[in-house]
């Protein structure tokens, strides 16, 4: 490959990755109007921050510590943690909530950098330990009513 197709393409690496991001958010049923629940969810509401600042951008997932039987549940209660540090689970629906359970909860926060003009999603900033369901140390239970959950508190460890 020549340089000039090779920054023709580079050039294009944004725009692939955003496609990329809305093709995935559609594939797990982000979005408004999604799929029939056939489980009840509750609304569930909390915070993340990473060394005592709001974690804005940072993208939450709820594990269930036992599976939902197939069809139960589209896929995992999710958010992104907006600019105040604050977040509301989605499951289907925009805000709906989550199912009733335990959980234990992964945090990954891709902090914007600048490449060249442009902003890309930079390294996972949170340790690793925070990306995995299986050594994440934030657990959570979602109970049959509102849920206002303790803050998550992530630190450099």
């Amino acid at each position: 490959m020549d340089q000039a197709s090779a920054r023709t393409k580079g050039r294009w690496m944004p725009v692939r990755a955003a496609l990329g991001a809305f093709a995935m958010a559609a594939a797990c049923g982000c979005g408004e109007g999604g799929a029939d629940l056939k489980v009840p969810v509750f609304p569930v509401k909390g915070k993340v921050t990473f060394e005592g600042e709001p974690a804005a951008g940072a993208f939450v997932v709820f594990h269930p510590k036992t599976p939902p039987k197939p069809g139960d549940t589209p896929s995992n209660p999710r958010a992104t943690v907006q600019p105040d540090g604050t977040f509301a689970l989605t499951t289907s629906s925009e805000g709906d909530g989550a199912p009733v359970g335990d959980y234990a909860v992964t945090v990954q926060w891709m902090k914007p950098v600048k490449q060249g003009k442009d902003l890309v999603p930079g390294p996972n900033v949170v340790p690793k330990a925070y990306a995995e369901p299986s050594s994440t140390p934030l657990k959570a239970t979602v109970a049959e009513s509102e849920n206002a959950l303790e803050p998550f508190a992530i630190t450099r460890k």
